[in-house]
């Protein structure tokens, strides 16, 4: 099981008006190319990934599980109605740390701030491999490692940002360092996000061939 965790700050507001008309926020449009490249392919849906939305500043956590997953199909379109709903229930959401479901496969969950996320998620204790463009935010608590070393393995975090976000590393090292674990990055040369997802997924298609 594969799983693509995107830390993301803040989005654009839109609506079923906006992309009727075409007029899909460019960001909105990422995040569908985003959601589109970790499951869709020619005639299916990949079951065995999950993705995971992380929203710093509202504090609230969106899962797309593989498995479950209905009425995603490969335009964007579909993924942003989707994704639109989605976002509506969590704005109606005021308890914390609850799975609600918004259609099948899709689920939103609040908690009291970004630190409760990434415990929720129990990422000290699973494999999380950090991917990034370059060196520059690239802390010593890291193994650095090849990108022709990604494997498939259970419960495996490919932890992607979706802004440039100040923060998120500060607090991700100090979770991990409280549990004494060494975590893996990737430094992947792929400025745009959907394309770093679609690159892991043909290099764990290509190990799960040979």
């Amino acid at each position: 099981m594969v799983n693509f965790l995107l830390l993301i700050k803040r989005i654009s507001a839109y609506s079923k008006k906006d992309i009727d008309q075409g007029k899909t926020p460019k960001d909105i449009y990422k995040l569908c190319s985003c959601i589109r490249e970790s499951f869709c392919l020619s005639y299916s849906i990949r079951k065995e990934n999950n993705l995971y939305l992380v929203f710093q500043e509202k504090n609230f956590l969106i899962k797309f599980e593989g498995k479950k997953l209905k009425f995603l199909s490969s335009d964007e379109r579909s993924q942003a109605l989707l994704l639109l709903k989605a976002l509506k229930l969590s704005s109606e959401i005021y308890e914390f740390n609850r799975w609600y479901k918004s259609t099948p496969g899709i689920y939103i969950s609040k908690f009291q701030d970004f630190t409760s996320i990434l415990n929720f998620m129990h990422l000290s204790e699973k494999k999380c491999v950090l991917i990034l463009s370059n060196l520059n935010k690239a802390n010593n608590l890291w193994e650095i490692i090849e990108s022709n070393q990604i494997k498939d393995s259970n419960d495996c975090f490919y932890v992607i940002p979706f802004h440039e976000i100040i923060n998120f590393l500060s607090i991700l090292i100090n979770i991990f360092k409280e549990q004494g674990k060494k975590k893996y990055l990737i430094i992947i040369p792929i400025k745009s996000i959907e394309n770093v997802i679609l690159y892991i997924n043909y290099k764990i298609d290509q190990i799960q061939r040979n």
